[in-house]
């Protein structure tokens, strides 16, 4: 969960476990990595396993979070889940397009691109702007909306979105440079970086009429959904009207993996209907069963109502954007 391996059971159990912001925190970090950062957080009592692979913060732990609370709050900012995926492409565009536009507006067209991912630069050229007083009329627009998004944070972690652009003879800034300037760990400037990244993503793809110059630069990204590969498939099927007994055999699927793909599908797909596998009428109770208790087991829904299906429950919960009962039955 944390390295960002995107399988059915990774995503639906960091909403289990309400920890959808720190899903791909650490991209690439090894196991070992990992079993050693928990038995130094052991050894030094901040943690103890109650059993066996699960672990409590002591009382000494506790008294930590509280200290840290305000250093740490940029994580909230994180949403690993939603936007882990697409990060880079965003990112990526946004400093092209910077670098692009910094260097055209001072005259200066011979100069090497800090990106090479081919449909990020196909996207920044589309909206390139191609006379001089265009560009002008643009970077006055890409300023004003930078900051107003920049200027909702504190000035450190904004400092290091602005720092890691690339524009006119500048080359942003490694996260090992900056980690040096800031005096902090490279895994907190990366983590500092991306909470200000995902924040910026957030508030582009939720108010575009208000940022219509980055939403016509990132929008296209932000507007796919965050499925694994093996449910965009199912998904590519089904918007090809393929029935599902047929993109089992043609897939070779368990009928349990396909029930994963459509409750991921339900739960990341904002127009995707679910009553061609569970009825308006039973819909709208679990609905207002999920309403009234915020109940956050699979248990007490199946007990409440017994002649429907884990599947059908978890389709309501997914769909509702139920954080805690999304996991599969088992």
């Amino acid at each position: 969960m944390l390295t960002g391996k995107k399988t059915a059971q990774s995503l639906s159990d960091s909403q289990w476990f309400g920890i959808e912001r720190y899903y791909a925190a650490f991209k690439g970090m090894a196991y070992d990595t990992f079993t050693e950062s928990i038995e130094s957080l052991i050894n030094e009592e901040y943690m103890k396993e109650s059993e066996d692979h699960v672990y409590t913060l002591t009382e000494k732990g506790e008294q930590l979070l509280v200290r840290e609370n305000d250093r740490l709050s940029f994580l909230n900012h994180l949403n690993g889940l939603k936007y882990a995926s697409i990060e880079s492409t965003c990112w990526q565009a946004i400093t092209l397009y910077v670098q692009a536009l910094s260097n055209a507006l001072y005259g200066h067209f011979s100069y090497s691109p800090v990106v090479r991912d081919f449909s990020v630069i196909q996207k920044v050229k589309s909206v390139f702007p191609k006379s001089e007083s265009e560009r002008k009329i643009q970077a006055e627009k890409l300023y004003r909306e930078l900051s107003r998004v920049l200027l909702e944070h504190d000035n450190q972690i904004a400092d290091l979105f602005v720092k890691k652009l690339s524009g006119y003879n500048r080359i942003g800034s490694t996260f090992e440079q900056l980690s040096r300037i800031k005096g902090m760990s490279q895994e907190e400037t990366v983590l500092r970086f991306r909470a200000i990244l995902h924040a910026f993503i957030h508030k582009i793809a939720s108010e575009k009429m208000n940022f219509p110059m980055l939403h016509s630069l990132i929008g296209s990204f932000t507007e796919a959904p965050a499925l694994t590969r093996s449910a965009s498939l199912t998904f590519k099927m089904l918007n090809n009207n393929k029935p599902l007994e047929e993109i089992m055999i043609v897939r070779n699927l368990k009928l349990s993996t396909l029930e994963d793909h459509l409750v991921e599908i339900a739960r990341e797909v904002q127009d995707f209907s679910i009553t061609p596998y569970i009825s308006d009428t039973e819909f709208l109770k679990v609905k207002e069963y999920y309403s009234k208790t915020n109940e956050t087991k699979l248990r007490p829904f199946k007990d409440a109502f017994p002649h429907l299906s884990y599947f059908q429950i978890r389709l309501v919960l997914a769909k509702e954007g139920g954080k805690h009962a999304t996991g599969s039955s088992a």
